[in-house]
């Protein structure tokens, strides 16, 4: 019995695992990594034991259909044609992939959409509720904080990295294709890198006037299905459905960092403040993705390889402190979703000011950087940079926070449709399929309300946005009430003595009989 014993705990971990793996959306799914696949581009496994039920077809989950792309023109500074793997997404790679039938989803369409349960993928999935860290109760952060750290240690078992460009994704010599594993957590670091990085022209010579998920519309998107997925694999992973990550509401205008403590995401190291303290867990998260020079200069990937600790960069802030509550306020108070030329110099618009390169009232100053940019420059460290920002565990709650404030906009403009179809930079057009995220999903289709996803925030920042303004708006109908008050007292008083000479001059009382 005791032999049985381990036999049992490694069987229950298999199951999980494969639970786990179905469904969670990342970039290449094992069952098309193959020398196979690569070379017809068809990636259309089966959801299940039959090998030829491609996409649950014989099920009416899904069919294996040609992939569709945006084919509306795009804006911005990238101006080069059929040299990036990333361009026409995920086309370079699969021109055939799973198109799924009704509330069905996956690369394989084995699960739901976000949102859906059931067998049948035909039941309302109560909407899980996203929490302020700061008020999870001590079960609540120890789940959190456990899921990050097994999802750190845990080797994604369904999906891997492509490590060499996609003309190179094949090695001739050993007819093996280049993939690599990757842990669950480090998979949501290399698809932030992934879509930021530069492209490969020969070595040393990137071109980096491109970004997929950032510096247009579909900053907000892409974030809000990044995250929507790392949910989902968490949840697998601790097998809770209704597990649901926290937010951080870094709205505080104050120069300290509340979630930097050994309790929550980790303190400073006594010793060196850039490091994470040895008594945070999250000390010895080693790094990923970081070294984009040396991508550039060998015209090579991340391969998700530790590449240094993660660093935060207290000593750097200077003057620097977060974002304030009139600033959320200001931000949602703005209209357009985004504005002409959708770059990083649109005024008045809410993508922008939310991502920071406007001021909160959507104007444009160079020298202002605010909310979600500034509160990665706040923490600084590996936190400053792009490419490298998801390795710290900050980034989950911080992006959350970003996704409440889009979401109370999105309750307040229901109806706001600037969106651009066309035109807008590279991977940012409403309809274009978001790098890397696989199977291809559109800016569009996470452009809804989040309950339609399967999730919501106990947040009101209604309230908490408005206080400022309602004191204004409330002082200023006061001071008009007081003001026509006064108008009218004031032409009471002068009607009353426009006729005081008619009664109370002083006349004498003298009889008419009476002798002059």
């Amino acid at each position: 019995m005791k032999r049985m014993v381990p036999l049992m705990k490694a069987l229950l971990c298999w199951c999980v695992l494969c639970e786990f793996a179905r469904g969670v959306r990342a970039q290449f799914p094992r069952a098309c990594s193959t020398v196979e696949a690569i070379e017809s581009k068809r990636c259309c496994p089966s959801p299940s034991a039959d090998a030829e039920d491609a996409c649950g077809a014989r099920s009416g989950r899904g069919a294996c259909d040609t992939v569709r792309t945006d084919t509306r023109p795009w804006g911005g500074t990238y101006t080069l044609r059929n040299v990036d793997d990333r361009e026409r997404w995920p086309t370079k790679f699969y021109t055939q992939t799973c198109t799924c039938f009704g509330n069905f989803a996956g690369y394989d369409c084995g699960e739901c959409k976000f949102g859906w349960t059931g067998p049948n993928c035909n039941l309302r999935k109560p909407p899980v509720k996203r929490k302020n860290i700061m008020s999870l109760s001590v079960e609540e952060r120890q789940i959190f904080l456990e899921a990050l750290q097994r999802s750190k240690r845990t080797v994604h078992p369904q999906y891997v990295i492509a490590t060499e460009h996609w003309l190179g994704l094949i090695d001739r010599e050993t007819n093996q294709t280049r993939f690599s594993n990757i842990s669950v957590y480090d998979l949501f670091v290399w698809q932030h890198y992934y879509s930021v990085r530069d492209t490969l022209l020969g070595p040393g010579r990137p071109f980096k006037g491109i970004d997929f998920s950032h510096k247009g519309p579909a900053f907000i998107t892409w974030h809000r299905y990044h995250l929507l997925s790392l949910e989902r694999d968490l949840q697998k992973l601790i097998g809770d459905e209704n597990f649901a990550i926290p937010y951080w509401n870094f709205a505080t205008g104050g120069s300290e960092c509340d979630v930097c403590t050994d309790e929550l995401l980790g303190g400073e190291d006594p010793s060196d403040p850039s490091l994470i303290s040895p008594r945070s867990p999250f000390s010895d998260w080693g790094i990923v993705c970081n070294s984009l020079d040396d991508y550039n200069r060998l015209v090579t990937l991340c391969n998700g390889t530790r590449e240094g600790p993660l660093r935060r960069g207290p000593k750097e802030r200077g003057n620097i402190t977060l974002p304030t509550k009139d600033d959320v306020h200001s931000c949602l108070q703005l209209r357009d979703f985004d504005r002409p030329p959708y770059l990083t110099n649109s005024t008045f618009s809410f993508r922008n000011t939310l991502e920071g390169f406007d001021k909160s009232d959507g104007e444009l100053d160079s020298a202002v950087t605010g909310l979600h940019n500034l509160v990665h420059d706040f923490l600084s460290g590996t936190n400053a940079l792009s490419h490298s920002a998801a390795n710290d565990p900050i980034f989950v709650v911080l992006h959350a926070f970003t996704d409440a404030i889009f979401e109370e906009w999105l309750r307040r403009f229901p109806k706001e449709d600037s969106f651009p179809e066309e035109m807008a930079p590279i991977g940012h057009n409403r309809h274009f399929n978001m790098v890397p995220f696989f199977p291809p999903v559109t800016n569009e289709e996470i452009y809804i309300p989040s309950v339609e996803l399967g999730y919501s925030y106990e947040i009101d920042l209604a309230d908490a946005g408005q206080s400022s303004a309602a004191f204004v708006v409330a002082g200023s109908c006061l001071a008009l009430l007081v003001l026509i008050l006064l108008l009218v007292l004031y032409a009471r008083q002068r009607r009353r003595r426009e006729y005081e000479p008619l009664v109370s001059s002083g006349y004498a009382a003298v009889k008419y009989t009476e002798d002059a």
